[in-house]
């Protein structure tokens, strides 16, 4: 598997990694184009896509600061799930001195339950803290969700650096009021 930072002038490759990203998460977590373009700029951001050839197997796009990787999204290609390319990309992105934080839905339903046992199969661990995540669109609403870590469970402090980049360096490159 190859793991690729498309250029948006790609267009063949570009398309079809945003396709998958449109259809992989529900619209109020979702950039639009243009503010995925802004953040395409930041040093910081890593939008990631994983291919055998080419074809598509995957997206994975992360920010990296100080000493953390915050997997901000993770989709495999529909036809291609349960084939441990998830799994594979998870690897690739703890392969690193980097704490790596993620965040999940709630346990509401069992599509939550089986996300949360994939994330801890792969050696994440469940932490203690939530928070509400600022929605990346104006029409949403904030979010809670759950934080997991990996390689051990993050410290307070550690939370609390993390949601401070979220709700200040990755929020701006959401949709925000004029």
């Amino acid at each position: 598997m190859e793991y690729l930072r498309i250029d948006p002038d790609d267009t063949t490759h570009w398309d079809n990694v945003w396709e998958l990203y449109e259809e992989s998460f529900p619209l109020a977590e979702r950039r639009k184009k243009e503010d995925h373009l802004r953040a395409y700029a930041d040093k910081r951001f890593f939008p990631l896509s994983a291919w055998e050839g080419d074809q598509l197997i995957g997206l994975m796009f992360f920010w990296e600061w100080d000493s953390y990787r915050y997997l901000e999204y993770l989709a495999v290609n529909p036809v291609l799930r349960g084939q441990s390319f998830g799994s594979q990309m998870l690897r690739f992105l703890r392969d690193s001195a980097h704490t790596i934080i993620l965040e999940i839905d709630p346990l509401i339903n069992e599509l939550s339950v089986r996300r949360l046992q994939f994330y801890e199969r792969a050696g994440y661990t469940l932490t203690p803290y939530r928070f509400m995540h600022l929605p990346y669109r104006l029409e949403a609403e904030p979010q809670e969700l759950l934080i997991l870590s990996y390689p051990n469970r993050i410290t307070q402090e550690q939370h609390n650096n993390f949601v401070r980049f979220l709700n200040e360096e990755v929020i701006r490159y959401c949709e925000l009021p004029i």
